[in-house]
């Protein structure tokens, strides 16, 4: 007799399933403008002026490339890593000239050649303190000595406003897509679920594709010790803007 398997427990255990819905990530996410107003800003004050003209980053979760491209455009050496190889075949095509490696953020193995890398919108997805760690572990390995880590992701402290609404949802709609993001929250697990639907007009015949994501809310005191126990020492956050859960933080690896 086989035991049945947690639903929850195997969506824990694997990163978010992108494949399904890879056209309309495309579609929707982080695109330029996105990218121009809400991120460059920041890393215009925070990561830019530490940098030299041509220094190497890599884009932790970098979806189709957009951030990667943009970050080219501005002269840096780019590579981007996820773990979708339907968000990457979009990558390939938004960012030719940089370089894209197919890998877990939990499990990539990179040597220290980085001066900086970058993970925004990502960590979300990371939904306990081993992961988490083991995440920034391989981020310290593969960053020069002085290297610059930048990252977003929801802290519980910030988020009050969402979790009393109980929802995020989104919908994105153009006129040969449409991509709606259900959010319900387990507040006894700090996470959310989020139920995704997708529909693409291929052929003149609309499909539909279906997906389960899950997200955590992590302490603001779990994210410092993660940091602190794999090696970083200059660690510094602050809100991402007025209308979001998440905080920056700025962390750099001193030998």
């Amino acid at each position: 007799m086989t035991s049945a398997i947690n639903p929850l427990m195997s969506l824990a255990s694997n990163p978010p399933n992108y494949e399904p819905i890879a056209r309309l990530q495309n579609e929707f996410k982080n695109k330029d403008e996105f990218i121009s107003e809400g991120i460059l800003p920041y890393l215009e004050q925070i990561l830019f002026p530490y940098l030299s003209k041509e220094a190497r980053i890599l884009d932790l979760g970098c979806g189709c490339g957009y951030l990667v491209q943009q970050l080219h455009l501005k002269g840096y050496q780019m590579t981007g890593l996820d773990a979708s190889e339907g968000v990457l075949r979009y990558a390939r095509t938004n960012a030719p000239e940089s370089e894209f490696i197919l890998s877990d953020i939990r499990k990539f193995e990179l040597p220290a050649t980085f001066d900086a890398i970058v993970s925004i919108d990502v960590l979300l997805f990371i939904l306990n303190n081993e992961d988490l760690t083991a995440v920034f572990r391989n981020v310290y390995a593969a960053l020069q000595d002085n290297g610059l880590f930048v990252f977003s992701i929801p802290l519980i402290e910030l988020m009050h406003k969402y979790v009393e609404q109980g929802y995020l949802n989104h919908i994105n709609v153009n006129d040969e897509c449409a991509f709606i993001e259900l959010f319900y929250y387990k507040p006894e697990q700090r996470m959310w679920k989020i139920e995704v639907t997708g529909f693409e007009l291929v052929e003149k015949t609309w499909k539909r594709s279906d997906t389960t994501w899950l997200r955590k809310d992590h302490f603001l005191t779990d994210v410092q010790s993660a940091l602190e126990n794999v090696g970083f020492t200059e660690i510094s956050h602050f809100k991402a803007g007025e209308e979001t859960g998440n905080a920056c933080f700025v962390c750099r690896k001193r030998l």
